[in-house]
């Protein structure tokens, strides 16, 4: 899926979706939640929040906080340790809230919630404790090029980068055919 405004959502689940909003893990990072309005964006790209709605610096550092549990529980799935006790015990408090529910508004159905970052970051939260358990904790991946979290949602379970098409995995397919080819010549 191409970006819009800045935000892409190729991580096969949301909820590591909302994890690459602080992108370039491998590098020095790239802060994609950058203020509240940011945060309202890639919720609403998301389809967590209706467009209008407000969000506080205090909704902003709760959301980050929710996104770096997910990844640390998810890259601690990745390299085989231990999940972290304090982070899996925030997403369980936060999928524990009243999650967004549907509501058919102008003929058209949207998810809304009386407190809609509790909402929103409910949904991240359930997603996220998902993906800790079998089997789809056996498809967690991590780019070797950028250091992405993703899940490997292709059918034989082989995806090793982020974006094959036009990201990191084309990068090192082009990387591969020039080392081949030069040593042809």
């Amino acid at each position: 899926m191409k970006p819009l405004s800045g935000f892409e959502f190729i991580a096969g689940c949301l909820a590591l979706d909302f994890v690459d909003t602080l992108g370039e893990r491998a590098g020095q990072g790239r802060e994609r939640l950058e203020d509240e309005n940011a945060l309202a964006a890639w919720l609403g790209q998301a389809e967590l929040a209706p467009g209008g709605v407000d969000f506080s610096a205090n909704d902003l550092a709760i959301a980050r906080s929710v996104r770096e549990a997910i990844y640390r529980c998810t890259t601690s799935v990745i390299d085989g340790g231990a999940l972290p006790a304090d982070d899996v015990a925030c997403l369980n408090l936060t999928a524990s809230r009243m999650p967004l529910r549907p509501r058919l508004q102008d003929g058209v159905l949207v998810r809304v919630g009386d407190q809609p970052l509790n909402a929103a970051m409910s949904v991240l939260a359930e997603d996220a404790l998902g993906l800790l358990v079998v089997p789809r904790r056996e498809r967690l991946r991590r780019c070797p090029e950028c250091a992405m979290v993703f899940e490997d949602t292709s059918r034989p379970g082989k995806r090793r980068w982020c974006s094959s098409a036009s990201g990191c995995g084309n990068r090192a397919k082009v990387r591969a055919h020039r080392a081949r080819r030069d040593t042809e010549t």
